[in-house]
């Protein structure tokens, strides 16, 4: 599993329950490109109470969005 932001990207699964969720694509790509540029993040040991990538980005996308529809 990539432990560094950098050299991570959400995977097909990842983007499949995104989008069954009413996640748009251009909602995805604002959501990655905007946490690899967020230079206090690294490594997902960075981020307190996940151990991988995909499952922060799934909670990130799905918060992101449901404040969208507000």
């Amino acid at each position: 599993m990539t432990r560094l932001l950098s050299e991570w990207s959400p995977s097909v699964s990842v983007l499949d329950l995104l989008k069954i969720n009413g996640v748009s694509d251009e909602q995805i790509e604002a959501a990655v490109s905007y946490l690899k540029s967020q230079t206090e993040l690294d490594s997902i040991d960075d981020v307190d109470g996940y151990d991988n990538w995909n499952a922060f980005f799934i909670m990130f996308c799905i918060k992101l969005s449901k404040q969208d529809m507000q």
